[in-house]
């Protein structure tokens, strides 16, 4: 009953699992999100792949976390690992069940693979490295993450209302990790994957009157709040100061020369 459980966001019409490579059987369950709505929940065969269908008219991903969140719940069931990957991921089975294994060996709690150097990213730090298993980081992005399924199902409460999920990733789930004890969290440079669309800005707003960096700033200050009542020892710590108070905002000119800076990047990479 704990197997693992991997869900892949669709929009409904187009074909699903379009940038999963069904290249192996799969070490794990899956779960199809229906981010438009339109599939009836249940039991059903896509690709000739057993999936139970979720789905809801969801403005952004951390509405999908909630419905995740409630179908585990309900079935009362907590996965060895739980994974989000969207839409727009290139990844294959093979790398979803090797991701899993290399997880197991290092008793990882939260990872995720690295992103291949044409994708489309926020975070350099997020691109792949050679010659390396994986490297701890304190957080990874929404985009692909997998975590343990007691950690996950511990911020169902706190995921209610945030609509972006902005803030999930950099603050929730670190806290969560520090509160429970499950501080383990990497980046697979042995299992690489591409981001295939543009980064979003951010800047809608969505029906609960909140843009994605409110929704954030909402996040960081309760889970402030959750350090200070109940691990305060953490709050002069290296951990705290990396998590809240070390800025990951870039000024206008760093803006600029960081836009000026990546083609240069991108020739040097492919020139390598």
């Amino acid at each position: 009953m704990n197997k693992p459980v991997v869900l892949v966001s669709w929009d409904g019409s187009s074909e699903p699992f379009a940038m999963i490579a069904l290249d192996a059987q799969a070490n794990f369950d899956w779960l199809l999100f229906d981010f438009s709505g339109r599939h009836p929940p249940g039991p059903i065969k896509m690709r000739g792949q057993p999936v139970v269908m979720l789905a809801g008219q969801t403005e952004c991903k951390g509405e999908i976390y909630q419905a995740l969140a409630e179908h585990l719940a309900s079935q009362q069931r907590v996965p060895d690992y739980v994974a989000l990957i969207d839409d727009d991921i290139i990844l294959g089975v093979s790398d979803i069940n090797r991701a899993l294994h290399l997880a197991r060996c290092a008793e990882l709690d939260v990872f995720s693979p690295t992103l291949s150097h044409d994708s489309d990213y926020t975070h350099r730090w997020t691109l792949r490295q050679p010659n390396r298993l994986y490297r701890e980081v304190d957080w990874v992005e929404v985009m692909m993450p997998f975590y343990r399924g007691a950690l996950f199902l511990a911020g169902r409460d706190h995921y209610a209302g945030n609509v972006s999920s902005w803030g999930i990733d950099k603050y929730l789930i670190p806290t969560l990790q520090q509160l429970l004890g499950m501080p383990q969290t990497a980046l697979l440079d042995a299992v690489m994957a591409s981001h295939r669309r543009p980064i979003t800005s951010g800047q809608k707003v969505y029906r609960n009157g909140r843009n994605a960096a409110q929704e954030s700033a909402l996040l960081k200050e309760r889970c402030q709040r959750l350090i200070a009542e109940q691990k305060p020892e953490l709050l002069g710590s290296d951990w705290y100061r990396r998590i809240f108070v070390q800025r990951h905002r870039r000024t206008r000119w760093q803006q600029l020369k960081f836009g000026l800076g990546r083609p240069l990047r991108r020739w040097l990479e492919e020139s390598t």
